[in-house]
Protein backbone atom coordinates (compact mmCIF):
# COMPACT_ATOMS: atom_id res chain seq x y z
CA UNK A 1 0.00 0.00 0.00
CA UNK A 2 0.89 3.44 -0.97
CA UNK A 3 1.32 6.23 0.90
CA UNK A 4 -1.40 7.89 -0.34
CA UNK A 5 -3.33 5.30 0.22
CA UNK A 6 -2.59 4.45 3.49
CA UNK A 7 -3.38 7.55 4.21
CA UNK A 8 -7.04 7.42 2.35
CA UNK A 9 -7.64 4.33 4.91
CA UNK A 10 -7.13 6.85 8.16
CA UNK A 11 -9.78 9.28 6.56
CA UNK A 12 -12.14 6.83 5.51
CA UNK A 13 -12.43 5.13 9.02
CA UNK A 14 -14.84 8.36 9.80
CA UNK A 15 -16.98 6.91 7.29
CA UNK A 16 -16.83 3.24 9.57
CA UNK A 17 -17.64 5.29 12.57
CA UNK A 18 -20.93 7.24 10.35
CA UNK A 19 -21.98 3.48 9.67
CA UNK A 20 -22.15 2.55 13.50
CA UNK A 21 -23.65 5.65 14.46
CA UNK A 22 -26.44 5.45 11.93
CA UNK A 23 -27.52 1.52 12.44
CA UNK A 24 -27.02 1.09 16.14
CA UNK A 25 -29.84 3.53 17.03
CA UNK A 26 -31.86 0.78 15.06
CA UNK A 27 -31.98 -1.62 17.72
CA UNK A 28 -32.38 0.64 20.55
CA UNK A 29 -36.22 1.39 19.70
CA UNK A 30 -37.41 -1.32 21.26
CA UNK A 31 -35.68 -0.59 24.34
CA UNK A 32 -36.15 3.18 24.56
CA UNK A 33 -40.02 3.45 23.34
CA UNK A 34 -40.32 1.40 26.84
CA UNK A 35 -38.17 3.49 29.34
CA UNK A 36 -39.01 6.89 27.71
CA UNK A 37 -42.48 6.18 26.45
CA UNK A 38 -41.73 7.65 22.94
CA UNK A 39 -44.04 8.49 20.17
CA UNK A 40 -44.46 8.30 16.66
CA UNK A 41 -42.89 11.35 16.20
CA UNK A 42 -40.15 11.53 18.82
CA UNK A 43 -39.02 8.19 17.09
CA UNK A 44 -38.56 10.24 14.16
CA UNK A 45 -36.56 13.01 15.90
CA UNK A 46 -34.22 10.39 17.32
CA UNK A 47 -33.55 9.13 13.96
CA UNK A 48 -33.50 12.51 12.43
CA UNK A 49 -31.55 14.07 15.33
CA UNK A 50 -27.89 13.36 13.84
CA UNK A 51 -29.46 15.62 10.49
CA UNK A 52 -30.26 18.29 12.15
CA UNK A 53 -26.71 18.41 13.91
CA UNK A 54 -25.13 17.84 10.24
CA UNK A 55 -27.02 20.44 8.99
CA UNK A 56 -25.80 22.92 11.65
CA UNK A 57 -21.79 21.80 11.29
CA UNK A 58 -22.42 21.70 7.25
CA UNK A 59 -23.40 25.36 7.65
CA UNK A 60 -19.59 26.05 8.46
CA UNK A 61 -17.31 23.08 7.46
CA UNK A 62 -16.36 24.56 4.13
CA UNK A 63 -15.33 27.65 5.64
CA UNK A 64 -13.69 25.93 8.48
CA UNK A 65 -12.08 23.16 6.63
CA UNK A 66 -10.79 26.17 4.43
CA UNK A 67 -9.30 28.37 7.36
CA UNK A 68 -8.37 25.37 9.74
CA UNK A 69 -7.16 22.91 7.14
CA UNK A 70 -8.50 19.52 6.54
CA UNK A 71 -6.63 17.68 9.01
CA UNK A 72 -7.76 20.06 11.92
CA UNK A 73 -11.28 20.18 10.60
CA UNK A 74 -11.36 15.77 10.39
CA UNK A 75 -10.06 15.70 14.13
CA UNK A 76 -12.40 18.19 15.81
CA UNK A 77 -15.09 15.93 14.07
CA UNK A 78 -13.32 12.46 15.55
CA UNK A 79 -13.90 14.68 19.12
CA UNK A 80 -17.64 15.40 18.32
CA UNK A 81 -18.54 11.46 17.23
CA UNK A 82 -16.70 10.41 20.71
CA UNK A 83 -18.67 13.04 23.20
CA UNK A 84 -21.89 11.67 21.12
CA UNK A 85 -21.21 7.99 21.75
CA UNK A 86 -20.73 8.67 25.82
CA UNK A 87 -23.60 11.05 25.95
CA UNK A 88 -25.90 8.80 24.16
CA UNK A 89 -24.44 5.78 26.13
CA UNK A 90 -26.02 8.17 29.22
CA UNK A 91 -29.09 9.64 28.33
CA UNK A 92 -31.85 9.79 30.69
CA UNK A 93 -34.39 11.11 28.76
CA UNK A 94 -35.57 11.96 24.89
CA UNK A 95 -34.62 15.32 25.13
CA UNK A 96 -30.85 14.14 26.19
CA UNK A 97 -30.54 11.46 23.91
CA UNK A 98 -32.00 13.66 20.74
CA UNK A 99 -29.15 16.38 21.83
CA UNK A 100 -26.54 13.74 22.08
CA UNK A 101 -27.75 12.02 19.06
CA UNK A 102 -27.32 15.67 17.42
CA UNK A 103 -23.64 16.27 18.78
CA UNK A 104 -23.11 13.09 17.04
CA UNK A 105 -24.72 14.83 13.71
CA UNK A 106 -22.31 17.63 13.74
CA UNK A 107 -19.48 14.97 12.97
CA UNK A 108 -21.62 13.41 10.03
CA UNK A 109 -19.80 15.97 7.63
CA UNK A 110 -17.06 13.89 8.07
CA UNK A 111 -18.30 12.11 5.25
CA UNK A 112 -18.20 15.40 3.26
CA UNK A 113 -14.68 16.54 4.56
CA UNK A 114 -12.69 13.08 3.69
CA UNK A 115 -14.15 13.08 0.03
CA UNK A 116 -12.63 16.15 -0.60
CA UNK A 117 -9.36 15.59 1.47
CA UNK A 118 -8.83 11.72 -0.22
CA UNK A 119 -10.01 13.38 -3.59
CA UNK A 120 -7.14 16.47 -3.39
CA UNK A 121 -4.09 13.84 -2.46
CA UNK A 122 -5.26 11.11 -4.48
CA UNK A 123 -4.11 10.58 -7.90
CA UNK A 124 -6.29 10.37 -11.05
CA UNK A 125 -5.99 6.33 -11.42
CA UNK A 126 -6.72 4.86 -8.46
CA UNK A 127 -9.14 7.93 -6.80
CA UNK A 128 -12.13 6.05 -7.54
CA UNK A 129 -11.08 3.43 -5.28
CA UNK A 130 -9.71 5.72 -2.54
CA UNK A 131 -12.86 7.91 -2.43
CA UNK A 132 -15.16 4.85 -2.30
CA UNK A 133 -13.18 3.82 0.39
CA UNK A 134 -15.39 6.30 2.21
CA UNK A 135 -18.51 4.10 1.32
CA UNK A 136 -16.88 0.58 1.81
CA UNK A 137 -16.45 1.93 5.84
CA UNK A 138 -20.16 2.99 6.00
CA UNK A 139 -20.87 -0.54 4.88
CA UNK A 140 -18.46 -2.13 7.23
CA UNK A 141 -20.05 0.03 9.98
CA UNK A 142 -23.41 -0.31 8.85
CA UNK A 143 -22.44 -4.28 9.25
CA UNK A 144 -20.57 -4.44 12.16
CA UNK A 145 -23.14 -2.30 14.35
CA UNK A 146 -26.10 -4.78 13.25
CA UNK A 147 -23.44 -7.49 14.52
CA UNK A 148 -22.75 -5.81 17.82
CA UNK A 149 -26.73 -4.52 18.11
CA UNK A 150 -27.45 -8.49 17.82
CA UNK A 151 -24.86 -9.57 20.29
CA UNK A 152 -25.58 -6.71 22.77
CA UNK A 153 -29.20 -7.48 22.95
CA UNK A 154 -28.58 -11.28 23.21
CA UNK A 155 -25.93 -10.80 26.49
CA UNK A 156 -28.83 -8.59 28.08
CA UNK A 157 -31.34 -11.08 27.69
CA UNK A 158 -29.20 -13.59 28.59
CA UNK A 159 -28.68 -12.63 32.20
CA UNK A 160 -24.71 -14.12 31.99
CA UNK A 161 -22.92 -13.31 35.47
CA UNK A 162 -20.69 -11.31 33.14
CA UNK A 163 -23.51 -9.44 31.87
CA UNK A 164 -24.69 -8.69 35.25
CA UNK A 165 -20.94 -7.70 36.42
CA UNK A 166 -21.13 -4.90 33.66
CA UNK A 167 -24.34 -4.07 34.34
CA UNK A 168 -25.50 -5.11 31.23
CA UNK A 169 -29.18 -6.27 31.03
CA UNK A 170 -32.95 -5.79 29.36
CA UNK A 171 -33.21 -2.26 30.63
CA UNK A 172 -29.53 -1.27 29.65
CA UNK A 173 -28.32 -3.25 26.58
CA UNK A 174 -29.41 0.09 24.19
CA UNK A 175 -26.80 2.22 26.65
CA UNK A 176 -24.09 -0.09 26.07
CA UNK A 177 -25.31 -0.33 21.42
CA UNK A 178 -24.71 3.49 21.75
CA UNK A 179 -22.20 3.76 23.92
CA UNK A 180 -19.73 1.37 22.17
CA UNK A 181 -19.31 3.66 19.78
CA UNK A 182 -16.87 5.58 21.55
CA UNK A 183 -14.12 3.53 21.12
CA UNK A 184 -13.64 3.44 17.35
CA UNK A 185 -14.59 7.39 17.69
CA UNK A 186 -11.35 8.00 20.13
CA UNK A 187 -9.33 4.99 17.73
CA UNK A 188 -10.10 6.83 14.83
CA UNK A 189 -8.61 10.56 16.56
CA UNK A 190 -5.02 8.76 16.98
CA UNK A 191 -4.76 7.73 13.60
CA UNK A 192 -5.91 10.96 11.67
CA UNK A 193 -3.00 12.68 14.20
CA UNK A 194 -0.20 10.63 11.19
CA UNK A 195 -2.17 12.44 8.48
CA UNK A 196 -0.08 15.02 6.29
CA UNK A 197 -2.39 18.06 5.73
CA UNK A 198 -4.17 18.74 2.01
CA UNK A 199 -0.80 19.79 0.16
CA UNK A 200 -3.61 21.56 -2.65
CA UNK A 201 -5.23 23.34 0.56
CA UNK A 202 -0.88 24.55 1.81
CA UNK A 203 -0.46 25.73 -2.00
CA UNK A 204 -4.17 27.50 -1.58
CA UNK A 205 -2.77 29.28 1.72
CA UNK A 206 0.21 30.50 0.68
CA UNK A 207 2.47 27.23 2.32
CA UNK A 208 4.39 26.47 -0.53
CA UNK A 209 6.98 25.10 1.70
CA UNK A 210 4.83 23.31 3.96
CA UNK A 211 3.20 21.97 0.93
CA UNK A 212 6.23 20.45 -0.91
CA UNK A 213 7.09 18.38 2.68
CA UNK A 214 3.24 17.02 2.64
CA UNK A 215 3.65 15.90 -0.97
CA UNK A 216 6.83 14.57 0.54
CA UNK A 217 5.11 12.06 2.90
CA UNK A 218 2.32 11.56 -0.10
CA UNK A 219 4.73 10.71 -3.38
CA UNK A 220 8.31 9.24 -4.44
CA UNK A 221 10.57 11.98 -3.79
CA UNK A 222 11.20 12.35 -7.53
CA UNK A 223 7.40 13.14 -8.36
CA UNK A 224 7.31 15.81 -5.81
CA UNK A 225 8.38 18.71 -7.54
CA UNK A 226 6.05 18.02 -11.34
CA UNK A 227 3.49 17.39 -8.38
CA UNK A 228 3.77 20.55 -6.72
CA UNK A 229 4.72 22.62 -10.11
CA UNK A 230 1.20 21.02 -11.48
CA UNK A 231 -0.85 22.61 -8.28
CA UNK A 232 0.72 25.64 -8.18
CA UNK A 233 -0.02 26.43 -12.29
CA UNK A 234 -3.44 25.17 -11.92
CA UNK A 235 -4.29 27.26 -8.58
CA UNK A 236 -1.54 30.29 -10.22
CA UNK A 237 -4.28 32.57 -10.97
CA UNK A 238 -6.11 31.56 -7.89
CA UNK A 239 -3.85 30.91 -5.38
CA UNK A 240 -6.03 32.65 -2.57
CA UNK A 241 -8.90 31.78 -0.67
CA UNK A 242 -12.11 33.21 -2.26
CA UNK A 243 -14.50 34.19 -0.19
CA UNK A 244 -17.89 31.97 -0.07
CA UNK A 245 -19.55 34.89 -1.66
CA UNK A 246 -17.10 34.73 -4.90
CA UNK A 247 -17.09 30.94 -4.78
CA UNK A 248 -21.11 31.17 -5.04
CA UNK A 249 -20.54 33.10 -7.62
CA UNK A 250 -18.37 31.06 -9.84
CA UNK A 251 -20.61 27.94 -8.86
CA UNK A 252 -23.31 29.70 -10.50
CA UNK A 253 -21.07 30.22 -13.24
CA UNK A 254 -21.94 29.21 -17.26
CA UNK A 255 -18.82 27.45 -16.73
CA UNK A 256 -19.83 25.53 -14.03
CA UNK A 257 -23.69 24.86 -14.05
CA UNK A 258 -23.22 21.57 -15.39
CA UNK A 259 -21.12 20.16 -11.92
CA UNK A 260 -22.97 22.17 -9.76
CA UNK A 261 -26.49 20.52 -11.53
CA UNK A 262 -25.35 17.21 -11.26
CA UNK A 263 -24.07 17.31 -7.70
CA UNK A 264 -27.42 18.66 -6.69
CA UNK A 265 -29.30 16.02 -8.40
CA UNK A 266 -27.21 13.89 -6.97
CA UNK A 267 -27.72 15.41 -3.13
CA UNK A 268 -31.49 14.95 -3.14
CA UNK A 269 -31.68 11.23 -5.25
CA UNK A 270 -29.59 9.42 -3.10
CA UNK A 271 -31.57 10.33 0.29
CA UNK A 272 -34.74 9.72 -1.66
CA UNK A 273 -33.93 6.44 -2.27
CA UNK A 274 -35.16 6.16 1.31
CA UNK A 275 -31.50 3.86 2.24
CA UNK A 276 -30.87 5.72 5.62
CA UNK A 277 -34.61 5.29 6.21
CA UNK A 278 -34.21 1.80 5.92
CA UNK A 279 -31.43 1.19 7.58
CA UNK A 280 -32.62 2.93 10.55
CA UNK A 281 -35.81 0.80 10.59
CA UNK A 282 -34.73 -2.25 9.28
CA UNK A 283 -35.97 -4.18 12.17
CA UNK A 284 -39.29 -2.98 12.01
CA UNK A 285 -39.73 -4.06 8.33
CA UNK A 286 -38.42 -7.33 9.03
CA UNK A 287 -41.17 -7.69 12.01
CA UNK A 288 -43.25 -7.46 9.26
CA UNK A 289 -42.27 -10.36 7.58
CA UNK A 290 -42.65 -12.35 10.85
CA UNK A 291 -38.67 -12.30 11.56
CA UNK A 292 -38.73 -10.14 14.80
CA UNK A 293 -36.96 -13.11 16.72
CA UNK A 294 -34.09 -12.61 14.47
CA UNK A 295 -34.63 -9.29 12.89
CA UNK A 296 -31.18 -7.66 14.40
CA UNK A 297 -28.87 -10.66 13.22
CA UNK A 298 -31.45 -10.43 9.54
CA UNK A 299 -30.15 -6.67 9.20
CA UNK A 300 -26.47 -7.69 10.28
CA UNK A 301 -26.60 -10.76 7.23
CA UNK A 302 -28.10 -8.20 4.71
CA UNK A 303 -25.43 -5.40 5.46
CA UNK A 304 -22.94 -8.02 5.23
CA UNK A 305 -24.12 -8.83 1.71
CA UNK A 306 -24.21 -4.78 1.05
CA UNK A 307 -20.92 -4.79 2.37
CA UNK A 308 -19.57 -7.49 -0.63
CA UNK A 309 -21.07 -5.66 -3.22
CA UNK A 310 -19.57 -1.48 -2.08
CA UNK A 311 -15.92 -3.47 -2.25
CA UNK A 312 -16.94 -5.67 -6.08
CA UNK A 313 -17.93 -1.17 -6.75
CA UNK A 314 -14.62 -0.31 -5.80
CA UNK A 315 -12.92 -2.98 -7.27
CA UNK A 316 -14.73 -2.03 -10.91
CA UNK A 317 -15.02 1.52 -10.45
CA UNK A 318 -12.13 3.00 -11.97
CA UNK A 319 -12.42 -0.16 -14.65
CA UNK A 320 -16.05 0.55 -15.63
CA UNK A 321 -16.66 3.97 -15.00
CA UNK A 322 -19.06 6.07 -12.36
CA UNK A 323 -21.78 7.27 -15.15
CA UNK A 324 -22.67 3.16 -15.87
CA UNK A 325 -22.29 1.95 -12.38
CA UNK A 326 -24.42 5.13 -10.83
CA UNK A 327 -27.11 4.90 -13.60
CA UNK A 328 -27.69 1.44 -13.78
CA UNK A 329 -27.83 1.02 -10.01
CA UNK A 330 -30.50 3.55 -9.47
CA UNK A 331 -32.63 1.36 -12.47
CA UNK A 332 -32.06 -1.28 -10.25
CA UNK A 333 -32.60 0.27 -6.53
CA UNK A 334 -35.98 1.26 -8.27
CA UNK A 335 -36.85 -2.30 -9.34
CA UNK A 336 -36.42 -3.78 -6.25
CA UNK A 337 -38.14 -1.18 -4.00
CA UNK A 338 -41.52 -1.04 -6.49
CA UNK A 339 -41.30 -5.08 -5.46
CA UNK A 340 -40.95 -4.32 -1.53
CA UNK A 341 -44.03 -1.95 -2.54
CA UNK A 342 -46.15 -5.17 -4.15
CA UNK A 343 -45.37 -7.21 -1.94
CA UNK A 344 -47.02 -4.56 1.37
CA UNK A 345 -49.54 -3.52 -1.34
CA UNK A 346 -50.75 -7.14 -0.96
CA UNK A 347 -50.50 -7.15 2.52
CA UNK A 348 -53.43 -7.96 5.16
CA UNK A 349 -54.15 -7.18 8.32
CA UNK A 350 -56.07 -8.73 11.20
CA UNK A 351 -56.19 -9.85 14.98
CA UNK A 352 -56.58 -13.10 15.96
CA UNK A 353 -57.32 -14.55 19.37
CA UNK A 354 -53.27 -15.67 19.18
CA UNK A 355 -52.50 -11.94 18.95
CA UNK A 356 -54.88 -10.61 21.35
CA UNK A 357 -52.91 -13.24 23.89
CA UNK A 358 -49.76 -11.69 23.37
CA UNK A 359 -50.76 -8.30 24.05
CA UNK A 360 -52.54 -8.83 27.21
CA UNK A 361 -49.39 -7.78 29.32
CA UNK A 362 -49.46 -4.47 27.36
CA UNK A 363 -53.66 -3.87 27.05
CA UNK A 364 -56.47 -5.51 28.57
CA UNK A 365 -57.91 -8.32 25.85
CA UNK A 366 -61.66 -7.00 26.31
CA UNK A 367 -59.64 -3.79 24.12
CA UNK A 368 -59.00 -6.00 21.38
CA UNK A 369 -61.25 -8.13 21.11
CA UNK A 370 -63.82 -6.30 19.36
CA UNK A 371 -61.04 -6.29 16.11
CA UNK A 372 -61.18 -9.98 16.49
CA UNK A 373 -61.90 -11.72 12.90
CA UNK A 374 -61.91 -8.01 11.13
CA UNK A 375 -59.58 -8.28 7.94
CA UNK A 376 -57.90 -4.78 6.86
CA UNK A 377 -56.34 -4.39 3.57
CA UNK A 378 -54.48 -1.43 4.12
CA UNK A 379 -52.02 -0.95 7.22
CA UNK A 380 -53.48 2.88 7.71
CA UNK A 381 -56.96 1.69 8.43
CA UNK A 382 -56.05 -1.21 10.61
CA UNK A 383 -53.40 0.70 12.83
CA UNK A 384 -56.39 3.56 13.17
CA UNK A 385 -58.88 1.11 14.20
CA UNK A 386 -56.70 -0.49 17.02
CA UNK A 387 -56.07 3.40 18.15
CA UNK A 388 -59.57 3.42 18.58
CA UNK A 389 -59.80 0.56 20.10
CA UNK A 390 -57.14 0.33 22.47
CA UNK A 391 -55.74 4.15 22.65
CA UNK A 392 -52.48 6.04 20.89
CA UNK A 393 -50.65 5.23 23.82
CA UNK A 394 -51.51 1.75 24.05
CA UNK A 395 -51.37 1.07 20.65
CA UNK A 396 -47.37 2.28 20.29
CA UNK A 397 -47.10 -0.40 23.38
CA UNK A 398 -48.24 -3.37 21.38
CA UNK A 399 -46.83 -2.02 18.14
CA UNK A 400 -44.17 -5.23 17.90
CA UNK A 401 -46.46 -7.32 18.56
CA UNK A 402 -48.85 -6.32 16.02
CA UNK A 403 -46.16 -6.36 13.58
CA UNK A 404 -45.09 -9.77 14.34
CA UNK A 405 -48.53 -11.68 14.86
CA UNK A 406 -51.29 -9.29 13.21
CA UNK A 407 -49.69 -8.60 9.54
CA UNK A 408 -50.03 -11.46 6.52
CA UNK A 409 -47.92 -10.49 4.08
CA UNK A 410 -45.43 -11.97 1.01
CA UNK A 411 -42.67 -11.95 3.67
CA UNK A 412 -40.37 -13.63 0.59
CA UNK A 413 -40.92 -10.91 -2.01
CA UNK A 414 -40.13 -8.10 0.88
CA UNK A 415 -37.21 -9.62 1.98
CA UNK A 416 -35.59 -9.96 -1.87
CA UNK A 417 -36.27 -6.62 -2.49
CA UNK A 418 -35.12 -5.28 0.47
CA UNK A 419 -31.30 -7.44 0.24
CA UNK A 420 -31.81 -6.40 -3.72
CA UNK A 421 -32.11 -2.31 -2.54
CA UNK A 422 -29.23 -2.74 -0.75
CA UNK A 423 -26.72 -4.16 -2.81
CA UNK A 424 -27.79 -1.84 -5.52
CA UNK A 425 -27.28 1.05 -3.26
CA UNK A 426 -24.01 -0.36 -2.13
CA UNK A 427 -22.44 -0.90 -5.15
CA UNK A 428 -23.91 2.78 -7.06
CA UNK A 429 -25.08 5.22 -5.83
CA UNK A 430 -23.77 5.03 -2.22
CA UNK A 431 -20.25 4.90 -2.98
CA UNK A 432 -20.59 7.19 -6.32
CA UNK A 433 -21.94 10.58 -4.74
CA UNK A 434 -18.98 10.81 -2.75
CA UNK A 435 -16.50 10.35 -5.43
CA UNK A 436 -18.86 12.65 -7.92
CA UNK A 437 -18.33 15.07 -5.44
CA UNK A 438 -15.28 14.65 -4.69
CA UNK A 439 -14.04 14.73 -8.51
CA UNK A 440 -16.66 17.35 -10.16
CA UNK A 441 -15.94 20.77 -8.51
CA UNK A 442 -12.35 22.28 -8.79
CA UNK A 443 -9.90 23.37 -5.69
CA UNK A 444 -11.50 26.97 -5.29
CA UNK A 445 -14.87 26.29 -4.62
CA UNK A 446 -14.49 22.99 -3.33
CA UNK A 447 -15.20 23.38 -0.14
CA UNK A 448 -18.58 25.44 -0.60
CA UNK A 449 -19.69 22.65 -3.58
CA UNK A 450 -19.19 19.77 -1.52
CA UNK A 451 -20.10 20.95 2.16
CA UNK A 452 -23.17 22.45 0.20
CA UNK A 453 -24.19 19.42 -1.96
CA UNK A 454 -23.70 17.73 1.34
CA UNK A 455 -26.02 20.27 3.01
CA UNK A 456 -28.49 19.31 0.58
CA UNK A 457 -28.44 15.57 1.29
CA UNK A 458 -28.37 16.33 4.95
CA UNK A 459 -31.08 17.70 4.60
CA UNK A 460 -33.28 15.30 3.04
CA UNK A 461 -31.02 11.87 4.14
CA UNK A 462 -30.08 12.81 7.42
CA UNK A 463 -33.79 14.89 8.82
CA UNK A 464 -36.38 14.38 6.60
CA UNK A 465 -36.53 11.54 5.25
CA UNK A 466 -35.72 9.95 8.65
CA UNK A 467 -37.82 11.43 10.48
CA UNK A 468 -41.10 11.64 8.14
CA UNK A 469 -40.60 7.70 7.84
CA UNK A 470 -42.37 6.32 10.80
CA UNK A 471 -45.16 8.76 9.76
CA UNK A 472 -45.46 7.81 6.24
CA UNK A 473 -45.56 4.33 7.05
CA UNK A 474 -48.81 5.40 9.65
CA UNK A 475 -50.45 8.01 7.18
CA UNK A 476 -49.51 6.74 3.79
CA UNK A 477 -48.92 3.07 4.52
CA UNK A 478 -45.44 0.89 3.72
CA UNK A 479 -47.10 0.36 0.18
CA UNK A 480 -47.18 4.16 -1.16
CA UNK A 481 -44.12 5.10 0.79
CA UNK A 482 -41.96 2.26 -1.01
CA UNK A 483 -43.62 3.41 -4.21
CA UNK A 484 -42.41 6.94 -3.76
CA UNK A 485 -38.71 6.03 -3.19
CA UNK A 486 -38.36 3.85 -5.89
CA UNK A 487 -39.96 6.95 -8.36
CA UNK A 488 -37.39 8.81 -7.06
CA UNK A 489 -35.02 6.17 -8.48
CA UNK A 490 -36.07 6.21 -11.71
CA UNK A 491 -36.36 9.85 -12.00
CA UNK A 492 -32.57 10.68 -10.64
CA UNK A 493 -31.19 7.45 -13.24
CA UNK A 494 -33.11 9.27 -16.37
CA UNK A 495 -31.58 12.82 -15.43
CA UNK A 496 -28.45 11.71 -14.37
CA UNK A 497 -27.98 9.45 -17.71
CA UNK A 498 -28.41 12.98 -19.65
CA UNK A 499 -26.15 14.81 -17.22
CA UNK A 500 -23.18 13.55 -15.57
CA UNK A 501 -20.12 13.05 -17.26
CA UNK A 502 -17.58 10.26 -17.29
CA UNK A 503 -14.63 11.34 -14.78
CA UNK A 504 -13.07 8.07 -14.67
CA UNK A 505 -9.26 8.30 -15.63
CA UNK A 506 -8.91 11.93 -15.60
CA UNK A 507 -7.38 14.45 -13.64
CA UNK A 508 -9.10 17.18 -11.40
CA UNK A 509 -8.18 19.54 -13.69
CA UNK A 510 -8.96 17.49 -16.73
CA UNK A 511 -12.51 17.61 -15.39
CA UNK A 512 -12.88 20.92 -14.53
CA UNK A 513 -12.28 21.15 -18.54
CA UNK A 514 -14.94 18.69 -19.64
CA UNK A 515 -17.46 20.43 -17.08
CA UNK A 516 -16.82 23.75 -17.98
CA UNK A 517 -17.57 22.24 -22.18
CA UNK A 518 -20.15 20.53 -20.82
CA UNK A 519 -21.64 24.20 -19.15
CA UNK A 520 -20.95 25.84 -22.76
CA UNK A 521 -17.92 27.71 -21.93
CA UNK A 522 -14.25 27.29 -23.67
Amino acid sequence: MNAASFYAVIVALGGFVFGLDLVLIAGTFEYTDVQFGLSTAEKGLIASGPGWGALAALTFAGALSDRLGRKKSLLLIAALYTVSAVGSGLAWGFWSLFCFRLVGGLAFTSLSLASMYIGEIAPAGSRGKLVGANQLNIAIGLTAGAWLSAQTAAAGASHAAWAAALNLNDQTAWRWMLGIEALPAALWFGLLLLIPESPRWLVLNHRPDQARAALGRILPAAQVPAAFDAIVNHLGDVGRRLSYLQQARLLASRRLWAALAVGLILAVVQPWTGMNAIQVFMPQIFEYTGRGATKLSDQFAVNLIGMFFTLLALLLIDRVGRRVILVGGLVVCAASLLVVSAGFGAATYAITPETVQAAADRVPATALEPLVGQVFTDERSFQAAVRTSVGDEAASAIQNVLNLRAVSIQAPLVLLGVVVFVCAYNFSVGPVLWILFSELFPTRVRALAITGCAWVTTVFGGILVPMIYPLQIERLGPALTFLVYGVVCLLGAAALAKLCPETRGRTIEEIEADVARLGGSA
